[in-house]
């Protein structure tokens, strides 16, 4: 009944059937009720609720393991959707381990497709590619097509045009007029710019956003921005307005990339070249914190270009925020437009990659003795008397992206609590402690429903940018520099300092699984 519903909620949306349905459900059984209603939020983009939910029917449901796989399984989806890829990773191998105890090939197949798509938003391309190969195969795989879509996208980073327009075409033959299916057309058209068809792919990007515009679809942004990046950089005639208009306010109500994806429209609308290039920038940084990749790679590029034409400052930061990210997209320097500004500025790029010895903003080491520096002076905890301004500090600087949703934080400070306007004072009290034992306010910031850490390196995150870069070079000197950089900051525990904490150790298992691949342990 659950997979049922699940189902036709993805299929068709809240339709009268689908509500019909799922009150049969709660009739017969209230705890697989409560399984579809907690998913519902997931697939409402409402990840930190469905987090919560999920998370409190984990103990009901043990005794039912195919209803345990499916909580294991939305709860990791949450977490990766959020921005937790790490998180998300664990409860998603979790959720495995039970597919493969039950012996449902179906269930199995799933969770395999959600670990490929963790994967690509890891950006560790190279398994992404083997596991969804593996996905389109697999005969027993659920809807085995949907892997062309991703394989397409790896093709495009790798620069493998023909085989990357191939398995777009293949998909764009099924599932037509999709949400999917507007947003694979959307790669096709970054396809025909690498490609140099220039014109060919503004169209393409103009009625991939008309095609999600009508779709009501929040995602219509994306393709928009690409279309009026070609249109500024290329001199070719811009998308409507009318239909710019309407992907702006779709975008309003959207998640952290589709804001980054607005930020970059309205730059690229600005005419004075340095006002672009600054906002560009900010775009690029909201893209990776949403884990778009590509379009923080494009964004930042062309963030450094106007940078660079208009002798702004923006043009050092740009290459600092994208430099860990062009070596895993070999393929974007055949672009025809910004591809010789690549190689123009690889020495820069090159010299950004290496380890820095700046000691402006916010270090931390999270493994092996737990220590905090800003502007290279120690910052002391024992004083801060604010237990939940500590965990809440240690559960920023775990996140991959170093932001969390303000809901979702006060969950896990306070997970036996309701979030409601008189509890939230804790929260606020909490940040609070930390933005004044920082000493620097401002590294400590509220953006929309997320808090966020600024201008903030720690040793774990420098593992996992050592570990893609590795993947990346085909080089063994490089690649085997990169490693032995990575094992030397890989030699400790994990916060040992916290031993009991739950979302920590979601966090330690996941550490674990990146020294297991360093020390083959």
């Amino acid at each position: 009944m659950v997979r049922q519903a699940i189902d036709m909620f993805w299929r068709s949306g809240a339709t009268p059937e689908f509500s019909s349905y799922c009150q049969k459900i709660k009739q017969e059984d209230l705890l697989a009720y409560s399984v579809v209603e907690a998913h519902l939020c997931h697939m409402r983009n409402q990840y930190s609720q469905a987090i919560k939910r999920l998370t409190r029917l984990l103990p009901k449901v043990t005794n039912r393991p195919w209803l345990t796989w499916r909580v294991l399984l939305s709860i990791g989806a949450s977490y990766r959707d959020m921005g937790e890829a790490g998180a998300g990773e664990t409860y998603l191998l979790r959720a495995l381990e039970i597919a493969e105890l039950i012996r449902d090939r179906e269930c199995v197949s799933r969770t395999r497709f959600h670990l490929c798509v963790t994967r690509l938003f890891k950006g560790e391309y190279e398994q992404a590619e083997k596991e969804f190969w593996g996905y389109k195969k697999d005969p027993m795989s659920w809807e085995p097509y949907v892997a062309d879509y991703y394989l397409g996208i790896l093709a495009i980073i790798k620069g493998e045009l023909a085989r990357a327009t191939k398995l777009l075409d293949d998909f764009l033959k099924i599932n037509k007029g999709s949400r999917l299916w507007f947003a694979a057309l959307e790669m096709r058209g970054l396809a025909l710019r690498i490609l140099g068809r220039l014109s060919d792919a503004t169209m393409t990007f103009i009625e991939s956003s008309r095609g999600l515009v009508e779709l009501k679809s929040l995602y219509s942004t994306f393709p928009m921005a690409k279309a009026l990046e070609l249109s500024r950089l290329a001199g070719l005639e811009p998308p409507p307005g009318k239909l710019v208009r309407k992907a702006l306010g779709l975008a309003k109500k959207g998640s952290w990339g589709e804001q980054a994806a607005a930020g970059e429209i309205e730059a690229l609308l600005r005419e004075d070249d340095a006002e672009a290039a600054e906002g560009l920038y900010e775009a690029a940084k909201n893209y990776l914190r949403a884990y778009q990749n590509i379009e923080a790679v494009f964004s930042g590029l062309t963030a450094a270009y106007l940078a660079w034409k208009a002798d702004s400052p923006v043009f050092s930061k740009a290459l600092k925020l994208i430099a860990p990210l062009v070596p895993l997209h070999p393929g974007f320097k055949k672009d025809p437009i910004l591809g010789d500004f690549m190689s123009e500025i690889e020495p820069f790029l090159t010299k950004a990659l290496k380890p820095s010895q700046d000691k402006e903003g916010m270090k931390a080491y999270l493994i092996g003795e737990f220590r905090v520096l800003v502007d290279g002076k120690e910052i002391k905890m024992k004083a801060w008397r604010n237990n939940k301004a500590i965990k809440g500090l240690i559960y920023l600087l775990l996140s991959q992206k170093h932001r969390i949703p303000m809901d979702h934080l006060f969950y896990l400070l306070w997970p036996r609590r309701s979030y409601d306007r008189k509890s939230r004072w804790g929260l606020y009290k909490a940040m609070d402690t930390v933005r004044k034992h920082l000493g620097r306010r401002e590294l400590l910031t509220k953006r929309r429903d997320f808090y966020q850490l600024e201008d903030t390196w720690t040793d774990l995150g420098e593992i996992e940018n050592l570990v893609r870069l590795a993947d990346a070079t085909i080089d063994p000197a490089e690649k085997e520099e990169y490693l032995a950089r990575a094992r030397e900051l890989a030699k400790g525990e994990l916060l040992p300092e916290f031993p009991y904490d739950k979302h920590i150790e979601e966090y330690r298992q996941y550490y674990n699984r990146l020294r297991k691949r360093l020390f083959g342990e």
